[in-house]
């Protein structure tokens, strides 16, 4: 009997490029994930860590007005005209400043 010699057959010879780039793409797929985690991670960290409002300091006007002058007022948007006994007077709200003051001229 003669024998025959054996083919040594390296199965992995082809696998050894597929396996670097299956390792790779695993690779890659973590730091995705791991990306996508800190983005959720950062979005809800700048939810709860929102600075404190600031607080408008509240604007007194003083008009001189007794309340028994004050006959109407109206509001406009951010303008307030108040009617009094002895002037119509129209106030910015916003700013909190009188912007006109009408005189009434009594008959």
């Amino acid at each position: 009997m003669t024998q025959e010699p054996e083919i040594a057959v390296n199965e992995d010879a082809g696998a050894g490029p597929h396996k670097a780039l299956l390792r790779l793409v695993y690779i890659m797929g973590i730091i995705l994930v791991l990306l996508f985690l800190g983005l959720v991670a950062g979005i809800i960290w700048k939810a709860s860590h929102r600075p404190p409002p600031q607080a408008r300091p509240e604007a007194v006007l003083n008009l001189n007005l007794a309340a028994q002058e004050v006959r109407q007022t109206a509001l406009d948007g951010d303008r307030l005209m108040i009617t009094t006994t002895r002037a119509i007077i129209v106030v910015d709200v916003r700013r909190g400043e009188v912007v006109l003051r009408v005189p009434l001229v009594a008959p």
